[in-house]
């Protein structure tokens, strides 16, 4: 079938790994046996449809699929993509505040792909924690979760930035990986995230045998002048951000990590400081999910020498 799409839906479909993931789970959903609804009142809802492509995937497993989109250009197209399936209806509404009461029936399925990095700056929380009182007890949501993690780094910009297709911001990881926070979509999650995380900064042995001395000896590090930052044999470092990373959890067998169009690492600034090798650097870490970027605050706490 072919779909018609925006410039920005394009960039979506052709990501294939994003695409191949979300339909491998809602097949692997129909496989499972879909609950305790008989055949011919199986419902899915699918929240932030964009063209429709997810309720294409779904639309030979469900007896009625609910597409809701508020953007009114992506409504339009998907309301042209899935015409010719009356088992769909499409609505061009704003999910917070839609009244799934009106549908006199609960859904057996949630489909929602309103994600992004630490689901920071899209509505995937706030949305499912309004939509999911509509959700049959044994219903289940696609995606199930997403993990975040966290790593130590110095980048050449002091604001936030994404690492996508679009742009690749400089910046080299000064630690190791650590999950700060784990969701499971089922569960009630206050939008107003806290955390303090413990960033590991890499020891000397580390960084030797990674080859830190050469990696910043690269042509993309040397004009922003990345070795005045750093003196391993003084035992010297400075970081000064962030870099989160979000795997999205599809199902228990399936963990998507970044793709060129779902939730691409992002880098969040903190107060540049000076660090020994070995050091552990605890951070505390807010934001609102679904508030946006404006929302993300950073404060040091304190910096543990090892």
């Amino acid at each position: 079938m072919k779909f018609k799409v925006n410039s920005y839906h394009f960039k979506l479909l052709r990501d294939f790994e994003r695409l191949s993931a979300f339909k491998e789970a809602i097949d692997d959903y129909a496989k499972s046996g879909m609950g305790k609804s008989p055949v011919g009142s199986r419902v899915a809802f699918d929240l932030g449809c964009g063209s429709g492509v997810l309720s294409y995937f779904a639309c030979p497993h469900m007896d009625r699929i609910i597409a809701i989109e508020l953007n009114n250009s992506s409504y339009q197209l998907a309301k042209e993509n899935l015409k010719e399936f009356d088992k769909i209806q499409v609505f061009n509404d704003d999910i917070l505040s839609f009244d799934f009461s009106k549908l006199n029936e609960k859904a057996d399925l949630i489909i929602c792909e309103m994600l992004d990095t630490a689901l920071i700056d899209e509505e995937e929380v706030p949305v499912l924690n309004h939509a999911k009182k509509y959700l049959k007890d044994d219903g289940k949501i696609i995606p199930e979760g997403i993990i975040n993690s966290a790593e130590a780094v110095f980048m050449n910009n002091h604001f936030i930035q994404y690492e996508d297709d679009e742009y690749s911001p400089v910046y080299i990881v000064l630690g190791g990986s650590i999950i700060y926070s784990e969701f499971n979509f089922l569960d009630d999650i206050d939008c107003n995230f806290s955390a303090m995380i413990d960033l590991k900064i890499y020891d000397e042995n580390e960084l030797m045998e990674m080859g830190f001395e050469e990696e910043i000896s690269n042509e993309r590090f040397e004009k922003f002048d990345f070795k005045d930052n750093f003196n391993i044999k003084e035992n010297k470092l400075k970081i000064n951000g962030i870099k989160i990373t979000s795997f999205t959890k599809l199902n228990e067998k399936i963990i998507c990590g970044p793709t060129p169009m779902m939730n691409p690492s992002m880098l969040v600034p903190i107060e540049e400081i000076d660090v020994n090798c070995g050091d552990t650097v605890r951070i505390k870490l807010e934001y609102v999910m679904g508030g946006g970027v404006e929302t993300i605050k950073t404060e040091i706490l304190d910096i543990i020498h090892n």
